[in-house]
């Protein structure tokens, strides 16, 4: 799957007269070869070169294209040898072993990034891997059929884990609801969860798969999906991110361009073969079965990478809803913040 530069066509002489339209017709034709093959040209491609590279990734024993990334060779395919640092608890804990120079590149949620890149952290955003997964979860009995009822509510959030408090903060902001004030959020281990569900203590409850999966599906008796970022407009966007930093950017720039296009790969082939993903991740993961996980992936948005423009109006759109919620000043605009945090590592 290694990327080919552009072919060049052979020259063909042709004793063809043309006039009036038709040969506007094909000197337009010529100018939209010629200016194709010039755009092609600027597309960075890996060098072959091979590579040791420290990647931190929370929960990386449950994440799809990680796991296919390493299993099914798209690492190797670009001569990269990735090693994962250790095992962050959230995204918030990637971008400080980031910082403290443990790790050359980190994924986290946009959420999570973008506070953090506007406070001065030095690093870029090069890629959108996936969708996220947030699902807010209601205690049944608690009487919450509508987002306005969480309002004077205790609403629990797992491991510290921003992006999935400020996802459903902004979902509620849309509405008028002032989440961030209103609602009383406590950080709460998971696995303390169902017993304080259970002991009515809690009410409500924002995660991510693959915990919010698991909370759902094992405890369906006590607790009900309300709303989730699965569906509509919010599947469509990306939300798991590669960051590369600074000092990696600027020492070896094609080793960002080469993991990236092997996490690019490697997500569009996890999202072809959902199935055999999803065995993958089961595989190193002995708390989730097969089943599991094939199930739960199947009940999530495609997982779409996306790139260069693409990415910076995506980030734009997270940088405009992060100003809604007071969590980035709207004294810059959005679109200028978005450009400042993404590099886009594929363009020459």
């Amino acid at each position: 799957m290694s990327a080919q530069g552009p072919s060049s066509a052979p020259a063909f002489r042709r004793r063809i007269v043309l006039t009036g339209l038709a040969g506007l017709a094909v000197a337009g034709t010529v100018g939209a070869f010629e200016h194709h093959r010039h755009k092609r040209s600027h597309r960075r491609q890996p060098d072959g070169q091979y590579r040791k590279l420290r990647l931190i990734w929370p929960h990386a024993d449950t994440a799809p294209v990680l796991a296919v990334a390493y299993q099914k060779g798209f690492f190797a395919r670009y001569s990269l040898d990735v090693e994962g640092v250790f095992a962050p608890q959230n995204g918030n804990d990637a971008l400080d072993a980031l910082v403290a120079g443990k790790a050359d590149y980190a994924v986290a949620p946009a959420l999570t990034w973008l506070p953090r890149l506007y406070s001065g952290l030095p690093a870029s955003l090069v890629l959108g891997i996936q969708p996220g997964t947030f699902r807010l979860l209601v205690r049944r009995g608690a009487n919450i059929t509508r987002l306005d009822q969480l309002v004077g509510r205790t609403v629990a959030v797992p491991d510290k884990n921003a992006a999935d408090k400020f996802f459903f903060a902004i979902m509620m902001r849309r509405k008028g609801i002032n989440a961030m004030d209103g609602i009383t959020w406590t950080d709460m281990p998971a696995e303390q969860m169902v017993d304080a569900a259970s002991a009515r203590t809690l009410d409500a409850l924002v995660a991510h798969d693959p915990l919010a999966w698991q909370l759902l599906n094992s405890h369906p008796d006590l607790f009900a999906e309300l709303v989730s970022s699965n569906t509509g407009h919010y599947a469509d966007r990306t939300s798991l991110i590669l960051g590369a930093s600074h000092t990696a950017l600027e020492t070896d720039p094609d080793a960002a361009t080469a993991l990236t296009l092997a996490l690019r790969d490697a997500a569009k082939w996890a999202n072809q073969h959902r199935d055999e993903a999803a065995t993958l991740v089961a595989d190193e993961s002995p708390e989730f079965s097969t089943e599991t996980m094939r199930a739960m992936m199947r009940h999530q948005p495609a997982i779409s990478p996306v790139t260069g423009h693409a990415l910076r109006d995506q980030i734009a759109q997270y940088c405009d809803e992060l100003q809604l919620i007071g969590l980035l000043p709207d004294t810059e605009a959005a679109a200028d913040i978005a450009r400042r945090t993404t590099r886009n590592v594929l363009n020459g």
